[in-house]
């Protein structure tokens, strides 16, 4: 034990992940500025109602049926949200993090899905400790800040995507354990190795979309259970590499982004700008990358004065990601609706609503909808910037054409859900499973989450009672 703990202090904190384990480790919760502690819980009360719908999913129980196969114990200190029961931590992590992404409602931006990965993690450890509501906002402050960062280096989302990553899979891992690291409160040494833990076993590609398979859900529950993973054990005196993303062989950024990595990125501003402040919650059950041409196509009609019926064609202007990712008319799951640009569209343009209802069931029978999807392309014409969405041409059937390409979808930072938007969306989420009066206590504990003394408080009534009725 003595040797290790010499090796842990030898290493230093010169690299770019001891230099964010520097930071995050030292930093108190009194640092935060308000507008951070606000978005905090803005995101916890939005992921929290994503766990409690996708809870009862295909993916949650895969997971739960797997864990107990294997004859890993189903009891342990953190609660298993939306179905009752509890789980230790690592596995709870997993379990709630797929959840969370299970239905395509979670956050965005970050490291993809921020939210998916950070809260439930964080949660999960904050339950064993019992851990305040104050410690648990910095914890997940951190995990946003580092996963997001992370991705920054590694060519930010469009590029580290477009090479067949999974940002949220492989960014998020070390999110997971920079929260957890916070939370158990972690020094410096520790934290860079939870972070070096991380990266040896971070993954995760987009095969899924070829066939809709389940992974694609997977990916959160897997990169918490990573992150967890790692800062236990780095607290129990494993060492992980501090060059673990600056490292010239072997490296993240050297092996995950080659020739499109910026390592300093990592870094800039960093105690100064929190990445959270630049996540956003999504108001369509759908991939963002949707969002923005859904936006673009409504507000088309709107200037128009026109209906469905009033549409002759409708164009997506993009690139070749764009085709690949979105153009997809037959849709034999619930992922290939969320992945469809043409059934956004005509969905979005005969309802005017994206909600889950939309795909659940889907809506493909209605023959005004499946006549838009017939009259709608999407052509690679285009040259998208990182932060860049496809652009949408609208032709009626009086011969009018008009386009437009949204920057800020509803629901981005620069264009967010209000607060009353916010709490809407997560009662509706939240009140079949938990009943009103649960999920009205659970809006107002997270409302003054600075203030609760014990997280236990909280994640206690994300299960149904005991009779299974809300």
């Amino acid at each position: 034990m003595q040797e290790a703990d010499t090796a842990i202090s030898s290493a230093g904190t010169a690299s770019i992940s001891g230099q964010l384990a520097e930071y995050w480790s030292g930093v108190s919760a009194e640092e935060l500025p308000a507008e951070v502690v606000i978005a905090a819980k803005r995101f916890i009360l939005d992921t929290l109602a994503c766990c409690v719908i996708g809870a009862r999913t295909d993916a949650v129980d895969a997971v739960l049926a797997a864990l107990e196969a294997t004859g890993q114990p189903l009891q342990g200190p953190a609660h298993l949200w939306g179905r009752g029961g509890s789980l230790p931590v690592d596995r709870a992590a997993l379990a709630n993090a797929t959840a969370a992404h299970a239905l395509e409602l979670d956050d965005f931006g970050g490291c993809g899905h921020s939210g998916a990965v950070v809260i439930p993690s964080v949660f999960a450890a904050a339950e064993q400790t019992g851990a305040s509501g104050r410690d648990v906002i910095l914890a997940v402050v951190a995990g946003y800040d580092v996963a997001a960062r992370i991705l920054e280096g590694a060519g930010g989302y469009r590029r580290h995507n477009d090479a067949g990553w999974h940002s949220c899979a492989t960014c998020g891992s070390f999110g997971a354990a920079a929260g957890v690291a916070r939370l158990l409160g972690m020094d410096a040494d520790r934290f860079a190795s939870a972070l070096g833990i991380a990266g040896t076993f971070t993954g995760g590609t987009w095969a899924f979309l070829s066939d809709g398979a389940m992974t694609k859900r997977f990916h959160p529950g897997k990169a918490a259970e990573t992150g967890v993973s790692a800062a236990y054990l780095a607290r129990a005196g494993m060492t992980g590499s501090r060059h673990v993303l600056d490292a010239q062989w072997g490296g993240f950024f050297s092996t995950y982004a080659p020739g499109i990595s910026e390592p300093a990125l990592t870094l800039s501003k960093l105690g100064e700008e929190f990445r959270i402040v630049r996540s956003g919650i999504k108001p369509y059950a759908c991939c963002r990358t949707i969002h923005a041409p859904v936006d673009s196509l409504l507000e088309l009609m709107d200037d128009a004065g026109a209906t469905a019926g009033d549409i002759a064609r409708i164009i997506v202007h993009g690139n070749e990601q764009t085709v690949r990712q979105f153009d997809r008319t037959q849709l034999h799951s619930l992922l290939d609706a969320q992945f469809s640009m043409p059934y956004c569209l005509a969905v979005a343009a005969v309802r005017r609503n994206l909600d889950l209802n939309q795909f659940m069931p889907r809506q493909t029978d209605d023959p005004e909808i499946a006549r838009l999807m017939a009259a709608t392309s999407i052509v690679p014409d285009r040259k998208l910037e990182p932060t860049d969405y496809p652009a949408v041409e609208l032709v009626l059937k009086n011969g009018s054409h008009s386009e437009r390409q949204v920057k800020f979808a509803k629901g981005h930072a620069d264009n967010p859900l209000s607060d009353a938007e916010v709490e809407a969306k997560a009662r509706s989420l939240m009140a079949s499973t938990l009943g009103e009066d649960a999920t009205a206590r659970i809006v107002e504990l997270v409302s003054r989450l600075d203030s609760i003394p014990d997280i236990r408080q909280l994640s206690a009534l994300l299960v149904p009672t005991a009779d299974g009725r809300p």
